[in-house]
């Protein structure tokens, strides 16, 4: 199936690590950008601004006759990839590659192998045919009519846990022979920033893991990390339902890459991922007027999860799950102290650690005079701030205090009531706090700053 569409930016969760004895696991998310979109129909892509698409609308160098026929060729052609992967055909796959790339066809047959124990339910593409091409410098080399489309995804979904596809961004190069046209790249453009998106089999054999409630995704050699994460995961969807309830999937896509940089590539994430312990990430329709996610993953950082005590990764896991329960109404009105500050008291709730081991750094600052008078603003949550930790930890803190003055229902309400309003975080925040807890921010704010220091001094 091939169909024509777009991307949308998502919003990505990470839990970063730090050295705590006890549970050795600080949880602090990240929220970042990424190139993917809500369902299989997308239309435009985000924009790559180091990329400068020609104004041509014809493939280099193809006569006026080759054009008008190349979108159904190419349709064809990506429909027969499609069923090449759904039908586990290797002869049909390789059939729309570019004979005349030798290295490209060797990774293009290794890719196909990788694919085969991955339970797909749908697998397509879609791309603008009367879009702009990407720059055309790097395709010249072919010596032979080319097109390299700057709208262009690969659409898959996973049978039994994704509702509707989830989208890969890529850039790739077709080429037009005597027999007709081929794919012939997939990275001619990754010097000018257009990288195609690359998933957990760009990278070797993937082998699953798999219950009725969690699907992992890993590598061979990995099975009994594989089997320790679907075992530990299916145990803590019921601590998320309990706090959030049963509105949502209650399923959960686990991938354990082989390495650090593994992670990063699949992510999205080409910061320094050395803190990281896991990430949660989904395409949430951030233009649709409301959350629309599709594409839950919670992706594990191998260098660092092993460091963590089975508490650490219960917490670390909870956390994550709290950000795919609570997606839906996670939007662009919801604060990130509240998205945050939620997903860690799940991920702390009945786990017998103190609020000031919890809040180390945030009990140094208030025994050193340093006491925070503002809940932490979202720059307080960049990966670069200096008070990285004293944001995480006050947003618990700001999120336990409500559950303990007005009940955990309350604290579901009232974050439920922030994600559906249309207004900006601020305003969404101060309404929610007249209408469910009667009072303004700057008094929430005042028992906040009360709250901390009892809590910590």
């Amino acid at each position: 199936m091939v169909d024509s569409g777009a991307r949308t930016p998502s919003r990505r969760f990470a839990a970063l690590l730090a050295a705590i004895p006890l549970v050795a696991v600080l949880l602090a998310d990240g929220a970042l950008l990424v190139r993917r979109s809500t369902d299989g129909t997308p239309s435009h892509p985000v924009a790559i601004p180091s990329v400068r698409p020609t104004a041509t609308r014809t493939a280099q160098g193809e006569r006026p006759d080759l054009a008008s026929g190349r979108a159904v060729a190419i349709r064809a052609l990506l429909a027969r990839r499609s069923q090449a992967v759904l039908h586990h055909d290797r002869k049909e796959w390789m059939s729309t590659v570019d004979p005349e790339q030798r290295k490209f066809r060797k990774q293009q047959s290794q890719l196909f192998a990788n694919l085969h124990d991955v339970p797909f339910a749908s697998w397509f593409y879609s791309f603008g045919s009367e879009a702009p091409q990407l720059p055309s410098n790097r395709s010249r080399r072919y010596g032979v009519p080319s097109w390299a489309p700057a709208e262009f995804a690969l659409h898959y979904r996973l049978r039994g846990f994704d509702h509707r596809p989830t989208n890969l961004a890529q850039f790739p190069t077709f080429v037009h022979r005597s027999s007709g046209w081929y794919l012939a790249s997939l990275s001619d453009f990754t010097d000018a920033g257009a990288k195609s998106s690359k998933d957990l089999w760009d990278f070797g054999p993937v082998t699953i893991v798999r219950t009725s409630s969690v699907l992992v995704l890993g590598h061979p050699g990995s099975e009994s990390l594989m089997q320790g994460l679907a075992a530990e995961v299916a145990a803590d969807i019921p601590r998320v339902t309990a706090v959030w309830g049963h509105g949502w999937a209650r399923k959960a896509v686990v991938l354990a890459p082989s390495t650090q940089h593994e992670l990063g590539q699949v992510a999205g994430d080409f910061g320094k991922l050395d803190n990281i312990a896991a990430v949660a990430s989904a395409e949430v329709n951030v233009g649709s007027g409301k959350p629309d996610p599709v594409g839950d993953r919670i992706g594990i950082n191998p260098d660092n999860w092993l460091k963590l005590s089975p508490l650490g990764q219960r917490i670390v896991l909870t956390h994550e799950l709290t950000h795919v329960a609570t997606r839906a109404v996670t939007s662009s009105s919801t604060p990130t102290w509240l998205a945050e500050g939620f997903a860690d008291y799940v991920g702390y709730l009945d786990t017998g650690v103190p609020a000031s081991f919890v809040a180390q750094e945030l009990a140094a600052d208030i025994n050193a005079g340093n006491a925070p008078k503002q809940l932490p603003s979202d720059a307080q949550f960049d990966g670069a701030s200096k008070k990285l930790s004293q944001a995480y930890e006050g947003a618990w803190l700001a999120c336990r205090l409500i559950a303990q003055r007005s009940g955990q229902p309350m604290l579901v309400r009232f974050y439920s009531a922030v994600g559906r309003s249309e207004r900006g975080p601020r305003l969404a925040v101060a309404l929610a706090l007249a209408r469910l807890l009667h009072e303004s921010r700057f008094e929430f704010t005042k028992q906040w700053r009360e709250f901390v220091r009892s809590e910590l001094s």
